[in-house]
């Protein structure tokens, strides 16, 4: 609950930042490479959140290493951050960045499950289809479930189609379940 609500906070308030500046996308790109950066180098991100390092190092660090990739309204979003102790938090304030520039640009997240990745014609179609039954623009996020056994789930936060064989035989099995012999 606590890291929901600081990361609402405060990537609201990069946002409302960013927009004025005109860089809602290169932002977003930026925290984007950020999280990625964390993920593959556990070491930094273990440094980044250490409560055993002084927040001036941390500084030093980003400011060093960081600057010359990063606009400055990404770095000192991050100065902020360690500043404020709150770096711990950088993925959640990501991740909520994240849906809200998707809010303000009116795109759909929507998940897309299939047994083997889609090629790019299938995948470039089904985006096509979606976008004119949702009428919005939508993002795809692919996801390789070999449990569905074949056909396609399609999430959104208010909508799920399952299209998967695994339904189809479930709802056969129970029907032929249900039947009176």
């Amino acid at each position: 609950m606590k890291k929901r609500i600081i990361a609402e906070r405060y990537a609201s308030a990069l946002l409302a930042v960013a927009k004025k500046g005109g860089e809602m996308e290169k932002v977003l790109d930026e925290l984007l490479f950020l999280k990625r950066l964390l993920v593959e180098n556990p070491a930094l991100k273990r440094f980044l959140e250490s409560p055993h390092i002084t927040q001036e190092d941390k500084v030093k660090l980003i400011r060093k290493s960081l600057s010359p990739v990063l606009a400055r309204t990404s770095i000192n979003f991050l100065l902020l951050l360690g500043k404020k102790y709150r770096l711990p938090y950088l993925s959640e304030i990501v991740e909520e960045y994240q849906r809200l520039y998707d809010a303000e640009m009116a795109i759909q997240r929507t998940d897309v499950i299939t047994v083997y990745p889609l090629d790019d014609n299938t995948a470039e179609t089904l985006r096509n289809r979606i976008e004119r039954f949702m009428k919005k623009d939508v993002k795809l996020c692919f996801y390789v479930d070999h449990r569905i056994l074949g056909g396609v789930i399609i999430k959104t936060p208010n909508l799920i189609i399952d299209g998967s064989i695994r339904r189809q035989l479930r709802d056969l099995s129970q029907a032929i379940a249900a039947l009176k012999v």
